[in-house]
């Protein structure tokens, strides 16, 4: 079974200190979310609580993510070119994660809002999804749920590499949402153009809730057929993926 039982990630902080009364009021304030049934463990560092039948862990760790692992991954932030040199700077963390609840998008829309709202001036990067986020860019994401829209780039990163001259693309965060990964092969067009179509196509998977099957083909107009395959990872050496061929 693809997915994961509980949406996880990273807030990664510049000093090892944390306003947990501001994260609680950011959260009440911007997005409506009052903590049901609260706990707190270990000298108040781990807070857990319920929020319509959704369970929400915060733990707190004076210490940065082991092993360059966060610098490593910051590498794949196309759009933050100081990525890894910020990241490298943490030196505390908040780990944020959403379980139980039957509603897989309620429960992604959930994590989403419990980590902007630990978005401060301490705040470096979200390490979610395979790569860091800037702090300004999942904000702005997640800006678009006041007006009922999903913020499918903090819910999927898009990746981007080069390959004989053409793009190739490939999705982080599709097994949270119980789906194979996918990777765009052979785009001739522009990054901008490549990201807008990858875009559309994980927002149609989302949103109607859509199972892509080896063989089948998808386009946007009549005349488009693409090729979808599903085969072992070119991004992924440990999993199978959902393959779009662009030529």
């Amino acid at each position: 079974m693809v997915g994961n039982k509980f949406f996880l990630g990273f807030v990664l902080l510049r000093e090892a200190e944390w306003d947990q009364e501001a994260f609680f009021g950011r959260l009440k304030d911007k997005w409506g979310i009052v903590p049901e049934d609260p706990d707190t463990k270990d000298e108040e560092k781990i807070f857990v609580f319920n929020t319509g039948g959704y369970l929400v862990s915060l733990a707190f760790y004076p210490s940065p993510i082991p092993d360059g692992e966060a610098e490593q991954n910051a590498a794949f932030n196309y759009l933050w070119h100081d990525a890894q040199q910020e990241v490298s700077k943490h030196t505390a963390q908040i780990v944020v994660s959403v379980g139980n609840g039957m509603d897989t998008m309620e429960r992604a829309k959930i994590f989403v809002k419990v980590c902007e709202s630990c978005i401060d001036d301490n705040t470096i990067g979200i390490y979610t999804n395979g790569t860091v986020y800037a702090p300004d860019f999942y904000q702005k994401n997640a800006e678009v749920m006041k007006s009922d829209a999903l913020p499918l780039l903090d819910f999927v990163w898009l990746g981007l590499s080069n390959a004989e001259g053409k793009l190739r693309g490939y999705t982080m965060g599709m097994e949270n949402f119980k789906k194979l990964e996918m990777e765009f092969l052979e785009f001739a067009g522009q990054p901008h153009e490549f990201l807008s179509f990858m875009l559309a196509i994980v927002s149609y998977v989302i949103e109607e809730d859509v199972i892509l099957n080896d063989g089948e083909t998808i386009g946007f107009t009549e005349d488009q057929k693409l090729k979808i395959t599903i085969s072992d990872g070119i991004e992924f050496d440990d999993r199978k993926t959902i393959q779009i061929h662009c030529n």
